[in-house]
C-alpha cells in the first residue's frame, strides 16, 4: 500500500505541483522582457523552488503511512519478520521499508530510515538506497530502450524493451544488496545488532501525533534539504545559460537551433567539451556530458537536455518521437551511429549506478549529519558508475557489438 502510494495516489498531486509552476514560470516570461532577470526568476528561481516543493507529495504520503503504522504497533512486527532475511544481505530489520520506498524516491526512503536506532546500520541503509532504481530513472531508462531497442523486436510475447526494463530493476535490487554486503564488510566493518524490541500492542494511532510527525519532518525537509537543493539548481541553470553568444542569438534567435548552440557554448557546455575525452570510453560524447551535468539537479532532466541539445526544445521527454529521431541521426565524427545498443546500455548502467540527484545528497547530508559521508557516497557510486559503464562498453566492443 506504501508502495502504491508513493508511486501512484502521488502522481496526480506531483502533476499540479509541475503544473503550477510551470504556469508560474510562463507567466514571468510573459509578463517580463527577455534577458537575466527573466532567465533566473523563470528557469533558476521558480524551478529550484519547483524541485523542492514536487517532492512533498511522496514525502507526505511516505511519513503518514510510518506514522500510523508506527503508532499501530506493525512496523515493529514487519520488521522482526524481515530481519533475517535482511540480516543474510547485509542490512537491519528496520532497512526493509526504506529499501522499499526508495524505487519510488531515494528522498523520501533516506528519511524513513530514522526509524533505524542503530548509527551504523542506519548509514550503511543511506548508503545503498540510491542504488535502487528511483521513478526519476524511469524517464531516462524508457528514452533509451526505445531508441536503441526497436519495439518490434520480441522475445516470447514480451518486447525486448519490457524484458530490458525489468532485467534493469532486478539488477538494481541486487547491486543495493551488494553494496550493503560490501560496505558493512570494509568500510563500516561490524558486526549486525539483532534485533532486540519490545513488540507494542496493537492499537489505534493517536490522530494528532501523526500529524505532528508529519508536519516536523516536512518542515525539516522544506527549510534544510530544500535550501541547498535551489541554491544548487540556479548554479546548474546558470552553467547551462552563460556566457550568452551575441551571434548565435542574431542568427537564430528564439528557435530550438538557438537554444542548442548556445547550450554548446554555455560553460556546461564547454565542461561537456572537456569531459569528452574521459567519457569517450564509455561511449558517450559532448553532449551526453552536458546531459549528466543537467541530470545532476534531477535525473529527469537529462530528457529535457537531450531535447535541448537537439533542437527539439525544452519540452520534450521520453514519449516524443521528434527527439529519437533526432538522436538516432546523431552520427560521431567518423561516421559511425552515436546511439547504438551498446552505447544505450553503457549509458544505463551508468545512470543505474551513479550518484546524480543533488537532492538526494542534500537529504543524505541532513540525515548524516556529515559532508564526509556524502562526498564518499558521490565518490564510491561515481566510481562504481563509471567501472561498470567502462567494463560494458569496452566488452562489448571486444565482443564485436560496437
Amino acid at each position: 500500500l506504501i508502495f502504491q502510494a508513493l508511486f501512484s495516489w502521488s502522481d496526480p498531486m506531483i502533476g499540479f505541483i509541475e503544473n503550477t509552476f510551470a504556469r508560474l514560470a510562463g507567466l514571468v516570461r510573459t509578463s517580463l522582457p527577455a534577458g537575466f532577470l527573466r532567465g533566473l526568476l523563470a528557469d533558476g528561481i521558480i524551478s529550484g523552488v519547483g524541485a523542492v516543493v514536487v517532492f512533498l507529495p511522496q514525502i507526505l504520503f511516505l511519513f503518514l503511512f510510518v506514522s500510523i503504522l508506527e503508532g499501530t504497533g506493525y512496523l515493529s512486527r514487519a520488521a522482526f519478520l524481515v530481519d533475517r532475511l535482511m540480516n543474510r544481505l547485509g542490512l537491519h530489520g528496520h532497512a526493509f521499508v526504506p529499501m522499499l520506498s526508495g524505487y519510488a524516491c531515494a528522498i523520501p526512503a533516506i528519511m524513513a530510515t530514522r526509524t533505524i536506532d542503530n548509527t551504523r546500520d542506519r548509514l550503511l541503509t543511506i548508503l545503498s538506497i540510491p542504488l535502487i532504481s528511483c521513478s526519476a530513472r524511469l524517464p531516462v531508462y524508457t528514452l533509451i530502450i526505445a531508441l536503441v531497442f526497436p519495439a518490434a523486436d520480441k522475445i516470447g510475447f514480451l518486447s525486448t524493451g519490457t524484458l530490458v526494463l525489468f532485467v534493469i530493476y532486478t539488477l538494481s535490487s541486487g547491486m543495493a544488496m551488494l553494496a550493503a554486503s560490501f560496505l558493512g564488510r570494509t568500510v563500516l566493518r561490524g558486526e549486525l545488532r539483532p534485533l532486540l524490541m519490545e513488540l507494542p500492542p496493537y492499537r489505534l494511532p493517536d490522530p494528532r501525533s501523526v500529524l505532528q510527525v508529519l508536519l516536523e519532518r516536512t518542515a525539516a525537509f522544506l527549510t534544510t534539504a530544500g535550501s541547498v537543493i535551489l541554491v544548487a539548481t540556479v548554479v546548474l541553470w546558470a552553467m547551462l545559460s552563460f556566457p550568452r553568444s551575441s551571434l548565435i542569438a542574431s542568427e537564430a534567435a528564439g528557435t530550438p537551433r538557438q537554444h542548442a548552440a548556445q547550450l554548446q557554448d554555455s560553460f556546461a557546455g564547454r565542461i561537456g567539451s572537456v569531459l569528452e575525452p574521459v567519457l569517450e570510453p564509455l561511449g558517450f560524447d559532448w553532449k551526453i556530458g552536458v546531459g549528466l551535468i543537467g541530470a545532476f539537479a534531477a535525473r529527469e532532466v537529462f530528457v529535457g537536455t537531450m531535447g535541448v541539445i537537439y533542437g527539439v526544445g525544452e519540452g520534450a521527454d521520453e514519449e516524443s518521437v521528434g527527439l529519437r529521431e533526432a538522436m538516432r541521426r546523431d552520427r560521431r565524427p567518423d561516421g559511425r551511429p552515436l546511439w547504438t545498443p551498446l552505447t544505450g546500455v553503457s549509458l544505463i548502467a551508468f545512470f543505474m549506478i551513479a550518484m546524480q540527484c543533488v537532492s538526494t545528497l542534500a537529504v543524505t547530508r541532513r540525515e548524516t549529519g556529515s559532508w564526509g559521508w556524502t562526498l564518499f557516497m558521490v565518490g564510491y557510486l561515481s566510481t562504481a558508475a563509471y567501472l561498470v559503464s567502462l567494463l560494458v562498453y569496452q566488452g562489448g566492443r571486444l565482443l564485436g557489438y560496437a
